[in-house]
């Protein structure tokens, strides 16, 4: 099991180690867990009582394959190749339809792979599929991700015709040295153009930066957030590059280029000076790593997290034990109250079974109970609102820690809630770590063994030991 201890009495360094930064999909499950019957969870009458749902559509084409990208995706040939796929995943939505009902939605995320490799009619297929199979009455979030690259008005407005109201992109970094390494092919022109047009046709805006790349210094890091805010979108995601989780390519690619992999400390500290120097900025943190421009309550920099504005889907997605994610195409996870149900990643095993076999494409593993789910995702959202959560349920250990992280400043008590402090915000992912019971511990410990086994490496995790950077 990882060793991760707690540094209470430290006024920063909360903790001896970090882990490779990752939000992790829990709760997690065995093998030994799986269940035989495919509709037991929907089945379950814990779902009477799910108070929000979100709805994951996977879209697993890409033009160019990113080597730091952990998602499962293919090289994108034909239209031809999507119009298959597409018919597939609508007959998955008219399938569990037809087994579970028409069902409230409350966030609906589109993402891949490359979503706007889609044409506008393909677009409009899949807006056909989800106005059918969804009630969209409460929904307040639709989300389709885009590649700056494949992006245009028309594909833009099919979306909006759909009802997207988020688009979110990713640019990674700016850097000309990085881009190669990472095989980003966009121009910084393309980039430019995308931003600006979404921009000019949606409400909510979103781009994603990466930091911690290897052998990356300051100046790189502050010309990258410098160039993200110029981009004006509403928020960016700036996170931590999981070095565990990507691909053994990138690894040779960084071997050749001669650069070492970022230690745990440098990587916390440059953390520290990105949320310092989008505070300068104007800027907030709404999320683990989300930041939007500052609201009057961050004004004096004493709220370590602003909510607004929210992202419902993550919101939802590292929620409570009562949210319900219901996941569509290869590769897609659903979490049901109780199960975990996880589609063929090969997309052509996802497309053979649906079609041919008119059968549910997912492995069923249940009962996977968590009431202290909530608690476990309260450093990445920041607040946990504590009758959301069934305190005579929740496993000792998890009650012991959270005292724990209260007496070590992590979060603070506000009668009705807890929420995160500065401190706490830094360390989230230790801290989401820390809250789970044993169990959970394990798998996260057994996962990145298996990662480390296959030739990847996170670099020297340490933080007892920092170097001053000047921050």
């Amino acid at each position: 099991m990882f060793r991760l201890r707690l540094l209470p009495a430290q006024p920063l360094i909360k903790f001896n180690q970090q882990l490779p930064i990752s939000n992790w999909a829990y709760p997690f499950h065995r093998d030994e867990d799986r269940h035989p019957d495919q509709l037991a969870a929907y089945a379950t009458p814990k779902r009477a009582a799910v108070r929000r749902r979100a709805v994951y559509i996977h879209i697993p084409f890409c033009e160019t394959i990113c080597n730091f990208c952990p998602f499962y995706r293919g090289k994108y040939k034909s239209g031809l190749d999507i119009d298959q796929y597409l018919n597939a995943l609508v007959a998955e939505m008219d399938l569990k339809r037809n087994i579970i009902g028409y069902y409230k939605v409350n966030a609906i995320f589109v993402g891949g792979g490359t979503p706007s490799l889609l044409s506008p009619p393909q677009i409009e297929l899949l807006g056909q599929a989800i106005a059918r199979n969804f009630d969209l009455n409460d929904l307040t979030e639709f989300t389709f991700e885009v590649e700056v690259k494949s992006v245009s008005p028309e594909k833009l407005q099919a979306m909006r015709a759909i009802g997207v109201n988020r688009v979110s992109f990713g640019v990674q970094t700016f850097s000309e040295t990085y881009r190669a390494l990472f095989s980003l092919d966009a121009t910084e022109k393309q980039i430019r153009e995308a931003a600006a047009l979404v921009n000019s046709m949606f409400p909510y805006t979103n781009m994603d930066l990466l930091y911690g790349m290897a052998g990356q210094n300051l100046d790189q890091l502050h010309d990258d957030i410098a160039a993200a805010v110029r981009l004006k979108t509403r928020t960016i995601d700036v996170y931590p590059i999981n070095n565990l989780a990507a691909s053994r390519a990138m690894h040779v690619a960084v071997a050749r280029a001669g650069l070492d992999l970022l230690p745990a400390a440098t990587r916390l500290q440059f953390r520290v000076y990105i949320d310092e120097l989008f505070q300068e900025l104007g800027y907030a943190p709404i999320s683990g790593y989300s930041y939007a421009i500052s609201d009057e309550t961050c004004k004096d920099r004493r709220v370590a997290v602003q909510h607004s504005p929210k992202f419902h889907y993550h919101d939802i997605l590292y929620g409570h034990h009562d949210d319900e994610i219901i996941g569509y195409g290869s590769s897609a996870l659903s979490q049901i109250p109780g199960f975990n149900l996880y589609n063929p990643a090969n997309r052509q095993a996802y497309v053979t079974r649906i079609m041919e076999g008119g059968a549910l494409p997912h492995i069923s593993f249940g009962p996977v109970e968590a009431p202290e789910r909530g608690i476990v995702f309260l450093p990445y959202r920041g607040v946990l609102e504590k009758r959301r959560v069934p305190w005579d349920e929740v496993p000792d250990e998890t009650l012991v820690a959270l005292r724990q992280a209260e007496d070590a400043e992590l979060i603070v008590d506000q009668g009705n809630k807890y929420e995160i402090t500065k401190v706490g915000w830094l360390f989230y992912v230790n801290l989401m770590y820390y809250l789970m019971p044993a169990p959970g511990k394990r798998w996260v410990s057994d996962k990145i063994e298996r990662q480390q086994q296959a030739g990847r490496s996170s670099g020297n995790t340490d933080l007892t030991e920092l170097i001053p950077l000047g921050v």
